[in-house]
């Protein structure tokens, strides 16, 4: 992977997973009202967001994408 296209993946990657998570808690904890469909929303966000990190970056190997 290129040092931009990385740049550009772990930004959306970090701005999903903050966005789901942070809008998960806002809705939990201090919003007045919420509808379920809300919730599973910005939970899948969340989610995708840390599966996206994890496999672009955790899980990453030295030789992705060359053979």
């Amino acid at each position: 992977m290129s040092g931009g296209r990385r740049t550009i993946s772990l930004a959306l990657a970090l701005a999903l997973m903050a966005g789901g998570f942070g809008l998960l808690a806002y809705l939990l904890l201090p919003a007045p009202g919420w509808g379920g469909w809300m919730i599973v929303a910005s939970r899948f966000a969340g989610i995708f967001g840390a599966y996206w990190l994890y496999e672009d970056f955790i899980k990453a190997t030295p030789n992705d994408g060359k053979q």
